[in-house]
């Protein structure tokens, strides 16, 4: 054997070493958990809705949990009072106004009312998918009231309610990106919410990379 095919031997030797070590790589590279968490997040307002959102990353291989609950409660709102001053006795004497300088107490107040509105009417939709009637079909209600739902300790599970949706509705639930929870509601339903969620998934290692 020549020197030059000495050197190619090796080389192609290395190379196939090469080879079998990234193809052990690849194979023993592990799935990772991810989870996406809040724990009595205030869910934003807007003009007819309150609403946040969390997002599942582009290489999730499947979900493993999709639960979240909620804790209704009466709007508050604040307002102004009327002002109110107190009465200050004056008088003239040659011309003289006495006392002088006078002043008057000023005293404004804050006015707190909790608004106790029927929310037996509101709608939750998860990236435009209004999920209400099959909460309602899996779970006998959905919100009937102010407190915890489904109930203090407990949460309404998206895996268990995926089945009463039509396959385009469960592709849109489980599919990566922006995830947008909603409730919907009107001037007569109107609530404040926090929420508690807890999304867990597989996906592809990253290798130390985001």
């Amino acid at each position: 054997m020549t020197t030059v095919d000495k050197a190619l031997d090796i080389l192609a030797t290395r190379i196939a070493g090469q080879q079998k070590n990234e193809k052990q790589r690849q194979l023993q590279r592990r799935n990772t958990v991810t989870d996406s968490k809040a724990d009595f997040q205030t869910m934003l307002r807007g003009a007819n809705r309150i609403y946040t959102a969390f997002r599942i990353t582009p290489d999730m291989q499947y979900i493993m949990r999709y639960s979240f609950n909620l804790h209704i409660r009466p709007m508050v709102t604040t307002f102004p009072q009327s002002v109110e001053t107190s009465d200050t006795s004056l008088t003239v004497n040659n011309n003289t106004i006495s006392p002088n300088p006078h002043n008057h107490t000023v005293t404004l107040g804050i006015e707190v009312n909790e608004h106790d509105l029927d929310v037996s009417g509101l709608r939750i939709s998860i990236s435009g998918v209004d999920i209400t009637d099959a909460i309602i079909q899996e779970y006998g209600s959905f919100v009937n009231g102010y407190g915890y739902f489904p109930s203090q300790d407990g949460n309404f599970d998206v895996l268990k309610i995926i089945d009463y949706l039509p396959t385009w509705q469960q592709s849109a639930l489980l599919s990566p990106g922006l995830k947008e929870i909603q409730i919907t509601q009107d001037d007569k339903s109107y609530c404040e919410c926090e929420i508690s969620y807890y999304i867990k998934y597989n996906h592809v290692d990253r290798g130390g990379l985001d």
